[in-house]
């Protein structure tokens, strides 16, 4: 049985030179969140001056060692820009991290490492993209996590409809942006103005580069019918933040070499009809709730190897499956790639977890093409609830970088 099947996996070992992508580059790490307390989730979009974010992680098995972090700025599509470190950051280039916590009566030890950000030792200046990257003692990058600031320049409204074709009728939908911007900033020239869409936080499939469709006056809308995404499906879910006990999407609970092992339900791929789930667009968050009660879940919260089975009778022969969302930033890499298993009659994954309410899904990429979908598995349907967010960048004229000067979101359907 599916169920029976257990195995281990480890995180990425890649070493990598930083570049601008979010990426794990150390086994030891686990537990990586940037939590986002105006939206109570992980969206990485913060207004300059106002407020911080938390981002926290643990590192597995080690005691406490010095952790440093540094910010790069990159333009509107995450190429690198040609900027000083000087004209984009206040403060010290490559702090230090000072808060720090053992793991606290859980069976997988750890140390438990949180930044409150931006702080006293390092500001952004300016707006835009940033990767902020986390490096050890030995100056070696443990993780990287792309974030953006933005300002207060535009009002930005998102929204989205079901969209028809004669190809596609039922399963994709389409964003449509107006933007607003003030007329004491009428210097605003639109031939430098330009939007990203994303899906759920997601910049795999973000839409670049899009260019104002109507102008009047200090309104611009980006309309276009290209402005499309695949509805896709409500996200699967498991909760295990009490990992003795199956909770929501775990079928059971196996205890076995000092660890408990979630089993989740198997994942039936190609559902004919959308049935409404609630769900939280791809977000996650650490729990530990035992003995009727709740525990810090920063340092008490516990791992557990948590087992993904998708049901499928013959292999897919051109392409790949991954397990994604937002707890690993949609990245594609053996860590979470899905192995066939002939006996079982389907694909399995088991991958490390610290406790808590996640959101997943199954991603396919084509062998060829490298195309990536988030649909095929779990089906696309017009009705889907999604995050949907713009963000307008600017360079003005004779500037040096690509300001965001407005950013706007919707999560459901109006």
């Amino acid at each position: 049985m599916v169920k029976k099947i257990l195995i281990l996996c480890f995180l990425s070992r890649f070493c990598l030179a930083q570049q601008a992508v979010e990426n794990v580059y150390s086994p030891f790490v686990n537990g990586i969140q940037l939590f986002n307390p105006e939206t109570n989730d992980e969206t990485p979009f913060f207004k300059m001056g106002n407020g911080t974010f938390v981002l926290t992680f643990d590192m597995l098995d080690r005691g406490y060692e010095r952790m440093y972090y540094t910010l790069k700025h990159y333009d509107r599509n995450w190429n690198e820009d040609t900027l000083f470190e000087s004209e984009y950051i206040n403060g010290y280039t490559s702090p230090q991290i000072y808060d720090y916590q053992p793991s606290f009566n859980t069976r997988q030890n750890y140390t438990h490492y949180t930044l409150h950000f931006p702080n006293k030792d390092m500001q952004p200046k300016i707006s835009g993209n940033y990767l902020l990257t986390v490096y050890g003692e030995d100056q070696k990058p443990v993780f990287s996590k792309k974030i953006a600031f933005y300002e207060s320049m535009a009002e930005v409204g998102v929204a989205y409809e079901r969209f028809s074709s004669s190809k596609n009728q039922d399963i994709t939908q389409r964003v449509t942006v107006q933007a607003v911007i003030p007329d004491r900033n009428n210097h605003i020239i639109p031939r430098y103005l330009s939007l990203c869409i994303l899906q759920n936080n997601n910049w795999k499939n973000a839409i670049y580069n899009i260019e104002p469709q109507f102008i009047n006056g200090n309104s611009f809308t980006f309309g276009q019918l290209t402005n499309i995404f695949e509805g896709g499906n409500e996200f699967y879910t498991f909760d295990t933040k009490n990992i003795s006990i199956p909770g929501y999407g775990v079928s059971e609970i196996i205890e076995e070499n000092n660890l408990y092992h979630t089993l989740l339900y198997p994942v039936i791929p190609y559902p004919l009809d959308y049935a409404y789930s609630p769900d939280v667009n791809g977000a996650y968050y650490f729990r530990r709730f035992d003995l009727s009660q709740e525990r810090d879940a920063r340092n008490e919260g516990d791992y557990t190897p948590v087992s993904f089975f998708v049901d499928l009778s013959n292999p897919m022969e051109d392409k790949d499956l991954y397990v994604v969302g937002l707890f690993n930033n949609y990245e594609l890499s053996e860590t979470n790639k899905m192995i066939y298993d002939e006996n079982l009659r389907g694909y399995e994954k088991t991958i490390l977890f610290k406790q808590g309410y996640y959101n997943y899904t199954i991603a396919t990429v084509d062998k060829e093409t490298r195309k990536i979908s988030l649909s095929e598995i779990p089906g696309s349907f017009w009705q889907t609830e999604n995050l949907y967010q713009g963000l307008l960048y600017y360079t003005s004229f004779g500037g040096t970088y690509d300001a965001l000067i407005g950013y706007g979101e919707i999560r459901a359907p109006r």
